[in-house]
């Protein structure tokens, strides 16, 4: 079996001192260009379901975009790490693209929702694939930034992606936006095949013998990452209760003026930019530790303030604080991840964080809807102080650690 070492050293040998690669650099511009197409699509249908009243409709739209993920990542990750990476990626592309397609062309909004479902679920092997193959394509000394590039130009689909969604949909419809993620899938394909032809294919490991809990485990057992979990957890979904409980709390607070709300939404997007090139920055970009649990606090900081100061002026700044670190704590963890996860098993890490991830945010979803217990305000609180306290876990149990090794009599 090929080793990571293998696999890098003689990309990083004809690269060391130059800029990124072109290749790494197209793959990345292909990726930003899909997941806009992404937002397009899912934002598209949730207005179709609104303008529709369709009973349940934008829950129906959320759950099937994440149960698939859930549920099937960790297969999807161990066929990413025992095949080519090169050529699940396209397939699950050409996947994505004819469930696209074919959800433009039906009539009815439940089987268009089983369509997007289906395509979530190729994107499972998609994502996973593209994570595997950009260090393969970067090499091993640029990984860092073109985790922080992509990254910043996530952000950027984020931003972009809603004021243009909405624009698209009042002009041409639902139909046309999925059309687009459509053509957005086959465009990433394209960029694979330019970034990762088939030459440079065999140089990324397989795995002939692969198990469902290999990503699980790989996680786990990781440095930084195993120890970080929860706290990257507790950040995940502190985010996605202030996604919902937020929309009732800033409506409020901005007097319910729509274009307000827009800019405090827009606000944590942008500040998750500078946030993530920060964390691609030479001396910074290897400093996993620093940048997760930084990004975390400045998570917990920023909601947890803007819960406690319900002042449009003072939650904007707080808002750039949020998502300034978000961006640079996304950019660690991909770090992190790529650095101390056998590439081996990076397609099904990845897969499995995928689904970590979701189910984070689905709880945060459901602690996130309004109740009589607890205000919209309050909610905004709490999740601001869940990633607080997760760190504090996270310090202590890393400190008795140190300790427990330091006092461990010798052999």
């Amino acid at each position: 079996m090929d080793t990571q070492r293998t696999r890098r050293a003689p990309f990083a040998a004809l690269r060391r001192g130059a800029a990124m690669p072109v290749a790494a650099q197209v793959l990345i511009v292909g990726t930003v260009f899909s997941r806009l197409g992404d937002t397009l699509a899912s934002l598209g249908l949730v207005l179709h379901a609104a303008d529709g009243n369709i009973r349940f409709g934008v829950t129906e739209v959320l759950l099937a975009e994440l149960i698939p993920t859930v549920l099937a990542a960790p297969l999807i990750g161990s066929v990413v790490d025992r095949f080519s990476a090169r050529a699940v990626c396209l397939w699950a592309l050409l996947v994505q693209s004819l469930s696209l397609g074919a959800a433009t062309a039906v009539g009815g909004f439940h089987a268009k929702v089983a369509l997007i479902a289906l395509s979530a679920l190729a994107g499972v092997a998609s994502v996973a694939a593209g994570f595997k193959m950009l260090p393969v394509v970067a090499g091993e000394q640029h990984t860092g930034r073109a985790n922080s590039l992509l990254t910043a130009g996530l952000s950027v689909a984020g931003l972009v992606g809603p004021p243009l969604a909405g624009f698209l949909n009042s002009l041409w419809g639902t139909a046309a936006l999925l059309a687009a993620d459509a053509v957005s899938f086959l465009v990433l394909a394209g960029c694979t095949m330019l970034a990762v032809p088939r030459s440079v294919d065999v140089a990324i490991g397989r795995r002939p013998a692969t198990k469902l809990a290999d990503g699980y485990r790989a996680l786990r057992d990781a440095p930084v990452v195993g120890t970080l979990m929860p706290a990257l957890a507790a950040a995940m979904l502190a985010t996605s209760i202030e996604s919902v409980a937020g929309v009732y709390y800033l409506r409020g607070v901005a007097d319910g003026n729509d274009t307000v709300f827009g800019l405090f939404l827009a606000t944590w997007a942008l500040g998750s930019i500078p946030g993530a090139l920060l964390a691609g920055r030479a001396g910074w970009s290897d400093r996993h530790t620093a940048l997760i649990l930084g990004g975390v606090s400045g998570i917990g900081l920023g909601l947890l303030l803007a819960g406690l100061v319900p002042v449009a002026a003072v939650i904007f700044p707080l808002f750039l604080m949020g998502g300034f670190g978000n961006g640079a704590c996304n950019v660690g963890l991909r770090n992190a991840v790529h650095a101390h996860v056998p590439a081996e098993v990076h397609g099904s890490a990845w897969a499995c964080f995928q689904a970590l991830s979701r189910s984070c945010i689905g709880l945060g979803y459901l602690l996130g809807t309004p109740n009589t217990l607890i205000s919209s305000r309050g909610q905004v609180i709490i999740s601001g102080a869940i990633p607080l306290v997760a760190i504090v876990w996270a310090a202590v149990a890393t400190l008795r650690r140190s300790e427990s090794t330091v006092t461990e009599p010798s052999a």
